[in-house]
């Protein structure tokens, strides 16, 4: 598919407008990376040999979040925007809390032979239920495990998306916030991941919202310029050149350089590869979600040192999709259904016209 009027093939953000693309594909991907980084942390309670690949993904994840946040929220004023967000976040997130307290911590239990604080696991929903973990464990448990205490090391990251889809659907709607505007955003927020590397200044917190966001800006940013990104091999090859020799230098460097080539490789991939992988039906969020409660409990059953750290990386990944599945039929999927609720139409002011947009995400 070529646009009108052009030669040579269509561009990555002509490709991407049709649900028609890899990027689900692309992102169960990146949830298995973090499943398999964490099984080496749930196995030992050290970074293993994988840590990158854990924090790539969740940068990856947010990456693709901004370009695809950019056309949604194009194409629909801040309340339908806001309602869309909410679905696809927080229902999967209220079935974990449960999943976790009802079925997982309740097991452990019985695997440690201990009582279960049902109380504790009541709290455990209640006082985690927006998204802030502010209770770790439920009434001791998970014990005899590295992470004592922790029943989920992946949800750390829901705070910030959630807060970059409420400031970046704000910054969308400023009249004149285009290509320029995105451009600084992203390299205000690049240079303040950088200084906080080299100078230490500011806590983690701060350090993890600057560069997550950083990332959402350059997706957001090439949205702005999709129809001048190129598919061409030489066009993905350089970018992958320069996300490997970001990757190895680390540091500052990766944090100042990183996120728009990184971000153009995961979009240019999703529009050239040909997998459909997750089209219909996205198990990603799901995955991402529930694989490190399921691998702490896992863990307490002595699970990696009966089958060795790599078997226990492919069998997370292997118990984990069948309950993320089930998470996407029974809760992600029909929640999206209430989107009609609050209708898309009414918006007077679109940032581009509707016609111009990537699908939702």
């Amino acid at each position: 598919m070529t646009p009108r009027g052009s030669v040579g093939p269509a561009p990555v953000g002509l490709r991407l407008d049709d649900r028609d693309n890899a990027l689900n594909a692309i992102r169960l991907l990146l949830a298995v990376f973090v499943v398999v980084d964490h099984s080496y942390k749930a196995a030992t309670g050290r970074p293993g040999p994988w840590a990158h690949m854990g924090d790539f993904a969740v940068e990856g994840f947010f990456a693709i979040s901004g370009y695809l946040i950019a056309g949604s929220r194009a194409r629909m004023g801040m309340r339908p925007f806001l309602w869309r967000r909410a679905l696809r976040l927080m229902p999967a997130y209220w079935a974990l809390l449960l999943f976790t307290a009802i079925v997982v911590a309740p097991l452990s239990s019985v695997v440690t032979h201990t009582a279960y604080d049902w109380a504790s696991g009541a709290g455990y929903v209640v006082n985690n239920s927006l998204l802030f973990t502010t209770q770790m464990g439920i009434g001791g448990t998970p014990e005899g495990v590295a992470f004592f205490g922790l029943w989920n090391a992946s949800t750390w990251s829901l705070p910030f998306e959630a807060a970059a889809y409420v400031m970046f659907g704000l910054l969308l709607a400023v009249p004149g916030f285009r290509r320029r505007a995105a451009a600084g955003a992203y390299l205000a927020l690049s240079a303040a991941t950088m200084v906080q590397s080299v100078t230490g200044i500011g806590m983690n917190v701060t350090r993890d919202l600057t560069l997550l966001w950083s990332f959402f800006a350059a997706g957001a940013l090439l949205w702005f310029v999709r129809e001048r990104l190129p598919t061409s091999l030489v066009a993905g090859a350089g970018a992958a050149v320069v996300v490997v020799g970001t990757l190895l230098l680390d540091g500052p460097v990766y944090c100042a350089i990183a996120p728009v080539p990184v971000t153009f490789v995961l979009l240019w991939l999703g529009a050239r590869l040909p997998i459909r992988i997750g089209a219909r039906n996205d198990i990603s969020y799901g995955v991402y979600l529930f694989a490190f409660p399921l691998q702490q409990l896992m863990a307490v059953a002595g699970v990696p040192e009966a089958v060795g750290l790599e078997w226990f990386a492919v069998l997370s990944v292997v118990v984990t999709v069948p309950v993320a599945w089930a998470s996407w039929l029974l809760v992600e999927r029909p929640s999206m259904r209430l989107r009609r609720l609050v209708p898309v139409g009414g918006r007077t002011t679109p940032v581009v016209p509707v016609e111009a947009v990537a699908p939702a995400q």
